[in-house]
C-alpha cells in the first residue's frame, strides 16, 4: 500500500517582489525540468500543482486564483506572458502560457492547457518558493535522480523519474 505524498501551502515571490504568490497543495516529488527548448533555454526548475485554485497570486490584500482565462489580465501588476508556439495555440493543440515578472525578468509560473497531458495543469518555478519556511533547501530537492523530466520537446509530454529525456538536462 502506497502512502500519500506529504503536501505543503509555500509562498513565492520574484526576486523584486513584484510578482508574489501562494502555492498549495504542493508535491516535492513533481520537482522538475522539461526538455523542451524554451524551458531548457530559461533553465526552469518547476513544481507541479495540483489545479488552479491552488496558485493564488496576491494584489494587495486579495488572493486571485491563476488560471489560463485570467493569466492576461495581470499585466498592470507587472505580470507578463509568453505564449511559445502561437501557431499550435491556434489550431487547439495546447495553449501555454510563461509567466514573468516584467520588471525583473524572474520566471514565476507556466498556465497550460496541453490535451495530450490531460488537459489544464498549472506549474510554479521552484526556484521562487521558500523552502526555508518547511526547513527545506533547495539543493536538497532538486537531486537530478529523484527529478521527474518531462518530455515537451516532442509534443508528447511524456513524464519520467531520474533521467531527461533526449535534449533535456540534468
Amino acid at each position: 500500500m502506497s502512502s500519500s505524498p506529504e503536501l505543503y501551502t509555500l509562498n513565492g515571490s520574484c526576486h523584486c517582489g513584484t510578482i508574489k504568490f501562494i502555492a498549495k497543495n504542493l508535491n516535492l516529488d513533481t520537482i522538475g525540468k522539461c526538455n523542451c527548448t524554451y524551458d531548457n533555454k530559461a533553465g526552469k526548475i518547476f513544481i507541479m500543482v495540483r489545479g488552479p485554485e491552488d496558485v493564488l497570486l496576491l494584489k494587495g490584500d486579495e488572493q486571485i486564483a491563476l488560471n489560463a482565462s485570467n493569466v492576461t489580465k495581470f499585466k498592470e501588476d507587472g505580470l507578463s506572458t509568453y505564449i511559445p508556439y502561437p501557431e499550435r495555440f491556434k489550431a487547439g493543440e495546447h495553449e501555454v502560457h510563461h509567466g514573468f515578472c516584467s520588471k525583473c525578468g524572474n520566471f514565476a509560473f507556466s498556465v497550460q492547457n496541453v490535451k495530450s497531458y490531460g488537459g489544464a495543469s498549472i506549474s510554479v518555478s521552484a526556484r521562487l518558493l521558500d523552502f526555508s519556511a518547511i526547513g527545506k533547501d533547495m539543493k536538497d530537492l532538486t537531486d537530478p535522480k529523484k527529478a521527474t523530466y518531462v518530455d515537451g520537446l516532442s509534443n508528447k509530454f511524456g513524464m519520467q523519474k531520474g533521467e531527461p529525456w533526449s535534449g533535456g538536462a540534468w
